[in-house]
């Protein structure tokens, strides 16, 4: 099941001992707890699951909000060689029902981020499932009537802890992560104890994370991003400060209040906080603030530039990665402030390439992780084409698939992002899109990401997603969803006036940007609700497009 000199998460425990024996280790609300009394309770949660009968290969699920909980449950059923399934709790009853009979777990522990679907499971006939375990303060009642276990039952304290012995689940596996399901129902990907190593120590030395960091854990760590962030946090024995989950108002006052030095961030929680902040009359937080990690698609220019007014001493980095690769895969800095004294900026480096590389290649995200081996599987350009990349941290499987289903079939040990992009003389990493999101349009491939991106250069747009919608004559037809800023107009004729958005002044623009005229979009559409969103930020673009589509033939109808 695996050997002592073999990666295991759990051997961050050592460490927490030696360096925050007696210093917090986690901050959850109003309860605090030291690296001993941390460790002293994975340990207890460990034993108790082995005494119940869990061992090496079993699957435990796990839905919750953020928490000290949450993190002593990952581990604990590491510790026995279980196999951690984090569940999204924002989930509704049927998604939960798909995704546990796909990992067939047996046991399930939930808090009441998901109360309405935990007791809906309790009618369904899951046959894995043996013990069901509610973590927060169910009454006696509830548990009486439900089954259900409290984790002081399962616990199992010891007056001294023994020396640590770990178990393997076969393969090496820990980890079921769950993708965000952006296209498609959400995939289970089995990662292994290796993958969440070697990204641990990929963050720790390109982001800096150290054990002087108190770390807010903004993401929730039912996704990749939250939880191999956390898992580095772990390693180096920093200090978490964990809410369950993320809201701009506890976001910004937890950072004030315990002088956080380390976050992450997608470009919807960035912009939360910057709204909020910019209506504060003092701001002291961003002084502590050190290091920014962002992930989940581009930050804007103007999100950069209120990044570093308002957290002037952090470095902002932006990372390329997914579900499959067990986080990220590239790394960029878009800010730092050590450099930009001297006038190094790395943003300013890469605006300094020109903007005619930007796009024709793509948005650059930087170059690869130091374990990161990528490849392009080109096209007929000979420069461009499907992103691959191999190495130990990516997946072990689908969990319910074969092994070889993600992977590039003319050499295993290949997988296939699924992203289309290019790589310069500089090792730089392009991003052009996504395989399946591209547009086809008159004959030609338009990825939405590049015309995306220069949009959203324009001092007028919030926000902007690029869809293809049917047309009898281009297969598709290339069509902008336009949010403005607050203090600018739409108006659907050419406006010379200041402040004015319309459709023909986007296409000048675009044209003046040197777009292909052929990806220029023949249609902006005034969107005037929230874009759809997954929860970790990422645009449904499949939803809008069904939304377009019904809107668009909603408006010729009454016509």
């Amino acid at each position: 099941m695996g050997k002592y000199s073999d990666a295991h998460i759990c051997q961050c425990l050592s460490r927490l001992l030696s360096s925050r024996r007696n210093l917090p280790v986690t901050i959850t609300n109003d309860r605090h707890k030291t690296g001993e009394q941390f460790v002293c309770e994975v340990v207890a949660l460990a034993n108790g699951l082995q005494e119940f009968g869990i061992k090496a290969g079993d699957v435990v699920a796990i839905s919750a909000y953020n928490s000290d909980l949450y993190l002593e449950w990952l581990l604990a059923i590491a510790f026995v060689g279980g196999i951690a399934s984090p569940l999204n709790y924002r989930w509704s009853t049927q998604e939960a029902i798909l995704a546990i009979n796909s990992v067939r777990p047996v046991m399930l522990v939930a808090d009441e981020s998901c109360y309405s679907w935990f007791i809906n499971l309790g009618k369904e006939d899951i046959p894995s499932l043996r013990w069901h375990v509610f973590i927060g303060s169910p009454s006696t009642d509830f548990c009486k009537k439900w089954n259900v276990l409290t984790p002081e039952l399962l616990k199992k304290h010891l007056t001294k802890l023994p020396p640590f012995r770990f178990s393997w689940a076969p393969k090496g596996a820990v980890v079921i992560c769950f993708t965000s399901g952006t296209t498609g129902k959400p995939k289970g990907v089995t990662l292994s104890h290796s993958a969440l190593f070697i990204q641990s120590l990929a963050k720790i030395a390109i982001v800096g994370y150290s054990e002087d960091d108190i770390y807010l854990h903004t993401a929730p760590l039912c996704h990749i991003g939250g939880l191999s962030s956390a898992m580095a946090m772990l390693m180096v024995a920093g200090c978490h400060v964990l809410m369950p989950k993320f809201d701009a108002p506890s976001a910004v006052d937890a950072i004030e209040q315990y002088a956080v030095t380390s976050l992450i961030t997608v470009p919807a929680i960035m912009a939360d906080m910057v709204f909020l902040i910019r209506g504060k009359e003092t701001w002291k937080g961003g002084e502590s603030v050190k290091k920014i990690l962002n992930g989940g698609g581009s930050l804007s220019n103007e999100l950069i530039m209120y990044s570093s007014m308002f957290f002037p001493k952090a470095k902002l980095i932006s990372a390329y990665g997914m579900t499959e690769t067990c986080s990220s895969l590239t790394f960029l800095t878009l800010y730092d402030s050590n450099q930009e004294k001297i006038g190094q900026s790395s943003q300013i480096a890469v605006k300094k390439r020109s903007d005619t590389i930007k796009y024709s290649q793509g948005v650059c995200v930087g170059k690869a992780a130091p374990h990161v081996e990528l490849s392009i599987c080109a096209d007929a350009s000979g420069h461009v084409g499907r992103i691959l990349t191999r190495g130990p941290h990516v997946m072990i499987r689908y969990w319910d698939q074969t092994p070889t289903s993600p992977l590039d079939s003319s050499n295993e040990s290949w997988l296939d992002t699924g992203d289309i992009g290019s790589i310069d003389h500089n090792g730089n990493l392009w991003l052009l899109g996504r395989t399946n999101g591209r547009i086809k349009s008159g004959g030609e491939n338009i990825y939405p990401e590049e015309v995306e991106a220069i949009l959203l250069d324009h001092s007028g747009i919030a926000g902007v997603v690029i869809v293809g919608i049917p047309d009898a004559r281009l297969t598709e037809m290339v069509v902008a969803c336009i949010q403005p800023r607050k203090d600018w107009k739409w108006s659907e004729q050419s406006v010379s006036e200041d402040h004015h958005l319309s459709p023909e002044n986007l296409r000048q623009d675009c044209m003046k940007k040197n777009l292909s005229r052929f990806k220029i979009p023949k249609m902006f559409i005034l969107w005037r609700k929230p874009f759809p969103l997954t929860t970790t930020g990422k645009i449904r673009r499949g939803q809008l497009r069904k939304e377009l589509i019904y809107q668009l033939h909603s408006l010729h109808s009454n016509i």
